[in-house]
């Protein structure tokens, strides 16, 4: 999992990206802020007009109302308006809202700034995401020139997605993927994580977009690197230091990439649902200041992927690659600006401090390291001191001597 943080301690969006070699690179992407719109020397009308034709945008495109939505734009950017009419027909009670965050016009042309959110049936929450719009003004009046991701298309931009939904679930699927099979997997991991998360309220909802291949994730999601099966996101909105807890999950969602998912042998597919699900299901409890190898050693930990052989093996340098210490991996984003090789040490490092701590102190004790980041009184002048401290205070351990259990010392 990786994090991090913006200025002003608002938001972030948190992706972990994992596949068979438990490599994995994220796309992080900061989440977008919710603020009035900045005005710089402009009329109140052209503002006013502006937004005008925005809460029109949103509110055509919710009735798929193909005139309605092309009559608010020009250009090219009709016909990727008609597209998206098209490609939203198979998602039910479709709500989207718009908030502009920055607005600039220099004379007849408008840049814009703004928070699009959407939710289907089924979503306990919308996800939110970050668009930058062109204007121009035309004899009718303002229209959009160009509507476009700043980092991640909407689903209905890439393919026309179809929802489908499970207790707790919504899945959105394009053409050529299996969603029964897929939705029947996500629901056995969402049971497998209540029973192994007992005292922990799970997400209400949960998004799963089902990408049919690795190109079509790249679409969604920015570059996914080789290997990566699936990813989760979330955008967080993190409190003060020292604890930096979350204080709110503006959005979160899962992303399936089908053909490498369906290629899995049948317990590999699930236990890579339920590693997802498990980063989905602690978004809540991940401080701003959670070392990476903590997140992806629960994850692995609850998903049943135990290598922690694999780990000793490596620190005695009997063939099995490169080794990485823990202390190397207390860095938010750490395990990700790691290459393939490294990668593959940095999950299997983490696995093996999962298994030696629930060996020493069970499950709960795991979990109970992994709350006290969110504690302002454990802290430190560094992440490796954090770190430590929180490791002697929950588990009577110090960071030096995981290392040398995970290492098989």
């Amino acid at each position: 999992m990786a994090r991090r943080l913006l200025p002003a301690g608002l938001v972030i969006l948190v992706t972990a990206g994992c596949g068979g070699t438990g490599a994995g690179a994220p796309a992080v992407t900061p989440a977008p802020r919710s603020k009035p719109a900045e005005t710089t020397g402009r009329p109140p009308d052209d503002a006013g007009a502006i937004e005008a034709l925005l809460r029109q945008r949103a509110l055509a495109l919710e009735r798929r109302d193909v005139a309605a939505l092309t009559g608010t734009a020009a250009g090219p950017q009709r016909g990727r308006d008609r597209r998206s009419v098209r490609w939203t027909a198979q998602l039910s009670r479709l709500r989207v809202r718009v908030v502009s965050d920055e607005l600039d016009i220099t004379g007849d042309h408008a840049q814009i700034a703004l928070t699009l959110s959407y939710r289907v049936r089924g979503m306990s929450r919308p996800f939110l995401t970050a668009r930058r719009l062109t204007a121009r003004r035309t004899y009718a009046g303002w229209r959009v020139s160009r509507d476009a991701a700043r980092r991640e298309p909407l689903p209905w931009e890439v393919a026309p997605f179809k929802a489908t939904r499970a207790p707790h679930l919504v899945l959105l699927s394009p053409p050529g993927v299996d969603a029964a099979r897929l939705r029947s997997g996500l629901s056995g991991a969402y049971r497998e994580l209540e029973s192994a998360l007992p005292q922990r309220e799970l997400p209400r909802s949960v998004l799963v977009i089902a990408a049919r291949d690795a190109s079509q994730a790249g679409q969604l999601a920015g570059r996914i690197a080789r290997g990566v099966v699936a990813l989760a996101n979330a955008s967080v909105q993190f409190g003060p230091k020292p604890a930096l807890a979350v204080e709110r999950v503006l959005a979160e969602r899962m992303i399936v990439i089908d053909a490498r998912w369906s290629e899995l042998p049948a317990p590999e597919r699930q236990s890579t649902l339920v590693h997802e699900l498990t980063h989905t299901a602690l978004n809540t409890a991940t401080s701003g200041r959670t070392p990476p190898w903590l997140a992806e050693a629960v994850a692995l930990h609850l998903s049943g992927d135990d290598r922690a052989a694999e780990a000793r093996l490596r620190a005695a340098g009997a063939g099995a690659g490169a080794s990485v210490g823990l202390r190397e991996l207390c860095r938010p984003n750490s395990i990700f600006t790691l290459d393939g090789r490294e990668q593959g040490a940095a999950y299997a490092a983490s696995s093996g401090a999962a298994e030696v701590i629930v060996a020493r102190r069970g499950t709960k004790g795991l979990l109970r390291l992994y709350e006290a980041f969110n504690n302002p009184a454990i802290d430190g002048p560094t992440c490796v001191a954090t770190t430590d401290r929180a490791l002697r205070r929950t588990l009577d351990m110090s960071l030096a001597e995981l290392e040398a259990a995970v290492a098989g010392r």
